[in-house]
């Protein structure tokens, strides 16, 4: 049961000196947003140039071999035999490699690799703009009711915020839902569409609900729906390559992504679109299924084809299992953080359009009293007011171990800041003397995992050219 936060009397008014602007907190928690994302976009590049040098070898075996093919009629260059002499010539002298061509042949090698992780990335956006459309989304939601008050004052509400924060008015759709919730949907900035639950309209005043449609026209003027595709475009194409990498070992797999795959391709929003972007989004949510043949049994021993295709998916099992962890753990991780801070700049924006933080803390003081569950898609619960309870296992950051929302006790302080009048509970903070036990305990944590991302990162590149270069060098002698 969650816990109610009402407007204490009781409490003492803010002073200026006190109280924090809302035009201080929206700059607040942008910089924080983007510092978090900057530093999640320069992990997200390492990891991308990691999982290409580790995909190098098939890319250059196969163009390699079609080089030797081509030269029975026409005279190519050896590229094996080139890429081969350079590998050799760096084993053998080691001291004679500078940093600078070290970068110069990181590069080079990753090059096929990042051509095709770009061509992948556009084809996910496009499918990740379809999963954020009202179609994909898969709600049943009608027009506002000309006869029903609720519904239109609703509406109206949201026409005057989107007045107040200059952007186009959103379209307005209703769902018949007990749960206490309204969410965005859209592919871009300019094509929004709110979805309110009929709950949320029964259980909120006129001022509650123009707190909530603030949040979520707030929300759509910070350019969270562009963002939040973008974010979930570069955790689904590690997603992606770890589910590749994981279809060879399971033809049941193998069999879903491609049925998923060939639905979300097809012209036009639709529920495989959402379906695809929760599945390659959360690359490890369906362990259980793993090892799991077309009877329906269990089991760990290794089928005779994987071991046919090894040569060729080594490298892209490698990979997809590198990329997956490290999206799982790090990168899914960092874009929470960013979110969270995301969504405390759309409560500031919505306390900057209504100039009303009291309205917004009783808001989500009665939503949080409210079951907050299957309004929405799991999905598009990223862009719900409220987070969906029953899309907590299942949404966009469902692989991170930090929540993608902030709890209501946290927004409801960052109100109280600007001048809510509401009591919030305060939690026990860690004394300093456990700070000085912990603070040791990370920092040695932290230097582990990087000990082991360096030793994975090495011997991954060694397994995946073992996989596929050797039998390239067989196949190369007897064609050339």
């Amino acid at each position: 049961m969650a816990a109610q936060f009402d407007v204490d009397p009781s409490l003492s008014p803010w002073t200026p000196q006190e109280r924090e602007s809302f035009f201080a907190a929206i700059a607040r928690h942008r910089r924080a947003a983007w510092r978090v994302t900057a530093v999640s976009g320069l992990c997200a590049a390492v990891v991308a140039l990691i999982v290409a040098i580790l995909m190098s070898p098939i890319y250059y075996a196969l163009i390699g071999l079609a080089l030797d093919v081509v030269n029975w009629f026409v005279h190519t260059p050896d590229l094996i035999r080139t890429v081969t002499d350079n590998i050799g010539e760096i084993i053998d002298h080691p001291e004679h490699l500078t940093v600078g061509r070290a970068l110069y042949l990181a590069m080079l090698a990753a090059l096929p690799g990042l051509l095709v992780m770009a061509l992948t990335l556009n084809t996910l956006a496009r499918v990740m703009r379809e999963a954020m459309s009202p179609e994909a989304a898969d709600i049943q939601a009608r027009e506002p009711r000309l006869g029903e008050l609720g519904e239109q004052r609703f509406a109206n509400v949201v026409a005057e915020m989107a007045l107040a924060a200059a952007i186009p008015c959103p379209h307005v759709l209703v769902t018949d839902s007990d749960s206490a919730n309204a969410a965005a949907f859209g592919r871009s900035d300019g094509e929004v569409t709110l979805v309110v639950t009929t709950g949320l309209l029964t259980t909120l005043n006129r001022a509650e609900l123009q707190a909530v449609a603030g949040h979520l026209v707030g929300s759509v003027a910070d350019g969270d729906m562009q963002i939040g595709t973008r974010i979930a475009t570069v955790l689904s194409l590690f997603g992606l390559i770890a589910r590749l990498s994981g279809s060879f070992a399971d033809r049941e797999a193998a069999r879903r992504l491609a049925k998923l795959l060939r639905a979300s391709l097809r012209h036009g929003a639709s529920a495989a679109d959402g379906e695809l972007a929760l599945v390659i989004a959360n690359p490890f949510s369906d362990a259980e299924n793993s090892g799991r043949d077309r009877s329906g049994n269990t089991s760990n021993k290794v089928p005779w084809r994987t071991w046919a295709w090894m040569p060729l998916v080594g490298p892209l099992v490698i990979s997809g299992f590198f990329g997956g962890m490290i999206s799982t753990m790090l990168l899914g991780p960092l874009l929470s953080l960013s979110w969270r801070s995301r969504k405390y700049m759309a409560d500031a924006t919505a306390v900057r359009l209504t100039r009303d933080p009291d309205a917004l803390a009783t808001a989500l003081s009665k939503m949080s009293g409210t079951a907050v569950q299957g309004a929405f898609s799991a999905w598009t619960s990223h862009m719900s007011v409220v987070p969906d309870t029953s899309a907590r296992s299942r949404n966009l950051f469902s692989g991170s171990t930090v929540r993608m929302s902030p709890s209501y006790e946290r927004r409801l302080t960052a109100l109280r800041k600007m001048g809510a009048q509401t009591s919030v509970s305060k939690r026990a903070s860690l004394p300093f003397a456990a700070w000085l036990v912990i603070a040791p305990l990370i920092a040695i944590v932290v230097g582990l995992l990087g000990v082991a991302l360096f030793l994975l990162v090495y011997i991954s590149v060694a397994l995946s050219g073992f996989f596929t270069w050797l039998p390239a060098i067989l196949l190369h002698a007897m064609l050339r």
